[in-house]
């Protein structure tokens, strides 16, 4: 949890958001899509709602700078 809390805060910083969203999901009943234990960090900003969790991968470019931006806000 130490490390979920540091980037946690490291990604309210790299996008300037309201606040966080921390979900984790387990087995196939529960939502979980990759099995193996993981926790989901996701940026929240007011008055944007949270979609549902559909196990799409978004575009490689954007979530390798997305990537970056979190990796500078940790150092």
């Amino acid at each position: 949890m130490a490390t979920v809390q540091k980037v946690t805060r490291a990604s309210i910083a790299a996008f300037e958001a309201d606040g966080c969203t921390i979900q984790q999901f387990s087995e196939e009943a529960g939502g979980q899509a990759v099995f193996h234990t993981h926790v989901h960090v996701i940026p929240r900003f007011t008055g944007v709602s949270l979609r549902p969790h559909t196990g799409e991968m978004g575009d490689q470019d954007v979530l390798a700078a997305q990537a970056e931006n979190i990796h500078q806000a940790l150092s």
